[in-house]
């Protein structure tokens, strides 16, 4: 791994400045139209075709016509990634190039939703609440912190209108999961205040699937929400509220194990500040502050009957009740500089500190039956309670340089501070202490515009990821198994490397990446006996190490293609090759597809009857994954491909009224995706009706 100083930096920023006496004309990359920004991946507005690192959006119109049930669904389609459910399908989340969910960054108007469970945040929001979403494909860590070793998903939510009163409606239904959707939104402008008050209630069945409908796949969520604005010369005040309530099962396909998840809410408060004097040298400041709180209710019972002997027999059964609150306060400061007319700055202050609160009781009832004899009955009881806190400083910079009209050099740095503690814990084997780390990290970046149509660019850049509280602190319970915390556990860490290459005409949109990850001392957890980690019950418990190494590359291509103003092929294709190593094993056989994506056609009009309208036909489709362990068991998942449709028409005097359906995997294919633990809806349709007035 590269390690890389403060000073180095600075050094390499000097040597910038002392070679640019002059300049010349402005950058020909800002020729792109203004409606092709991205703020995320610079933490600043900048053009699509000037963005050092590679990123995608998804806007108001794609999620409108995407159908889909939730944020995950209609990210799906984004090169470099994939959704996961861990068998849970009201809550999916977001793998990016190889990278579990949990190193990935999902923010909500650029605030964290942290998680401390073992597989990384879910994305809690409904559709109906979100006006854009951006992606970071590759690390975001420099200016994001440690959840970005991945990339980064903000999901910036709808603010206010542009009259006093408007109104927004909408309803959807699913057949696969006989699923209803709903969302209001009353929003508008009125003596300066920009203000939106939202609301939305889905509830969806067991799914269908081509083998019958899917046991414990049913869930249920209702959210609301509040923003208020007012801006005053150069300042901007906002407020925001947001609640979002979950129930789901899981579909463990274990007739003896059942799981069940009756609460995964969260609710957050949230304050934004920002000046924009437009000075000389102060171009603007960013502040905002925010808390949130994450409840997590999650029930396990586990039945197993151990033949002893002749006609002997123990039934043991296991319930277990696992509640943890996760409270999350954070802060963040940013101040955008232009240092001269080619040179523009930010500096930036971060901190989150996460409360964790979590109480586990197991229930255990043993039965021993005897030929001839009453069984005998005996039922045991136990408690624990952790409490652990998480804190994050961060000192961040970017640095950005315009050396030429063609060429645009990025530095970024980013210096961590973290405590985490064990504050009280009544696990046995388990006492109160304390870890603590820091490291420096960072990027460099390069944008060349070879016309006003083409440009490359190259990135370098250093990922890092603190370990979770269950890694480091509490411990979790896993299919009835403990795993043991481990408070001598590394940082994750990562060096990453991208090509890139951008084309943007009257007629072409292409996006290619072509990209190389080298990750170190990745967590995951082993049998205690394989361990030197002091367990509780070394027997039967397994324990949290740093025992894996990644290298992945890999290669996104998006192209759109305008044949005429009404007829649109395009392509979202990604190659991805991941080596994984624990110890002396080592696999390429991690559980992700080499190649994936989706081709389609589109064709968008106008007429008097029924007014705008779009059909869009494409075909979704992965390679086979195998997923080995070093134990030599593996499992695999069938190559697949899906036809589907998807048409709609917005129509009304104002064009205020939209309707949309996709259909879904027309011909009915029985498949599981690769990152996903259940079956895929059969043939379906998702149909949605909406309209602003």
């Amino acid at each position: 791994m590269f390690k890389l100083s403060a000073t180095s930096i600075v050094i390499g920023c000097a040597l910038m400045a002392s070679g640019n006496d002059s300049f010349a004309e402005p950058n020909t990359l800002s020729s792109t139209p203004v409606e092709h920004f991205t703020i995320t991946a610079t933490r600043t507005e900048r053009y699509f075709m000037e963005s050092p690192v590679s990123v995608s959006t998804l806007n108001a119109q794609d999620i409108e016509r995407a159908s889909a049930d939730s944020i995950a669904d209609a990210l799906r389609d984004i090169p470099g990634i994939q959704v996961a459910d861990a068998a849970t399908a009201g809550m999916k989340r977001i793998t990016l190039r190889g990278e579990s969910s949990l190193r990935v960054a999902i923010l909500v108007d650029g605030q964290e939703i942290t998680d401390h469970s073992t597989y990384g945040a879910p994305l809690l929001l409904d559709t109906s609440m979100v006006e854009r979403v951006e992606v970071i494909r590759g690390t975001g860590s420099v200016l994001y912190g440690g959840k970005a070793l991945g990339g980064v998903i903000n999901i910036i939510t709808k603010k206010g209108g542009s009259e006093a009163l408007q109104i927004s409606l909408s309803t959807g239904y699913n057949s696969a999961t006989k699923g209803q959707q709903y969302a209001a939104s009353v929003y508008g402008h009125i003596a300066g205040f920009d203000y939106r008050i939202s609301a939305s209630d889905n509830e969806h069945k067991d799914r269908n699937t081509p083998d019958g409908d899917l046991d414990h796949s049913s869930f249920n969520n209702n959210s609301h929400s509040l923003y208020l604005g007012k801006e005053r010369d150069e300042h901007l005040f906002a407020i925001s509220f947001e609640q979002f309530n979950l129930a789901s099962e899981i579909a463990t396909g274990m007739e003896n194990f059942t799981l069940d998840m009756p609460q995964r809410d969260r609710k957050k408060f949230a304050a934004f500040y920002s000046y924009d004097p437009d000075g000389e040298l102060l171009k603007k400041i960013h502040l905002d502050a925010y808390k949130q709180k994450i409840d997590r209710h999650f029930v396990q019972n586990i039945a197993m009957s151990v033949p002893v002997g002749p006609g002997l027999s123990v039934d043991n059964i296991i319930d277990t009740n696992i509640e943890e609150t996760l409270k999350t306060s954070g802060f963040n400061s940013q101040f955008d500089l232009q240092l001269n007319e080619q040179h523009h700055a930010i500096v930036g202050f971060q901190l989150v500190k996460d409360n964790l609160d979590k109480a586990t009781s197991n229930i255990t009832q043993t039965i021993r039956n005897m030929p001839g004899l009453p069984p005998m009955a005996s039922v045991a009881a136990s408690l624990s309670i952790e409490e652990a806190s998480l804190t994050t400083k961060a000192l961040y910079l970017q640095d950005e340089w315009q050396l030429s009209d063609k060429l645009i050099l990025t530095a970024g740095a980013r210096q961590y501070w973290v405590d985490a503690e064990l504050n009280e814990t009544s696990q046995l084997g388990l006492s109160p202490g304390k870890n603590n780390d820091s490291e420096f990290i960072a990027s460099l970046a390069a944008n060349y515009g070879l016309d006003q149509q083409n440009n490359m660019r190259f990135v370098f850049s250093q990922g890092y990821h603190y370990p979770t509280l269950l890694q480091i602190a509490t411990g979790a319970t896993a299919a009835g198994r403990y795993v043991n915390p481990n408070a001598k556990l590394n940082a994750e860490s990562s060096d990453n490397f991208e090509l890139g290459y951008r084309l943007f005409t009257d007629n072409w949109l292409v996006d290619a990446s072509l990209f190389y990850t080298d990750a170190d001392d990745y967590i995951t957890h082993k049998e205690c006996a394989d361990t030197e980690v002091a367990c509780i019950n070394p027997e039967n418990d397994k324990a949290y190490v740093n025992a894996d190494q990644a290298t992945t590359r890999g290669i996104e291509l998006s192209v759109n293609y305008s044949v005429s103003e009404q007829i649109t092929p395009y392509g979202k294709i990604t190659w991805l090759s991941r080596k994984e190593t624990y110890g002396s094993f080592s696999t390429k056989d991690t559980g992700t597809p080499s190649l994936y994506g989706k081709l389609g056609l589109k064709y968008e009009n106008e007429g008097a009857l029924p007014g705008s309208y779009y059909l869009d036909v494409f075909l979704r489709a992965a390679a086979n994954a195998k997923l080995a362990d070093e134990n030599g068991s593996s499992e695999g998942y069938p190559s697949w491909k899906t036809l589907n449709l998807a048409l709609g028409t917005r129509f009304g005097e104002q064009q205020n009224y939209l309707v949309n359906m996709e259909i879904s995997n027309i011909f009915d294919s029985e498949y599981t995706q690769a990152k996903e633990k259940l079956l895929a809806p059969g043939r379906s349709f998702m149909l949605r009706f909406s309209t602003d007035f």
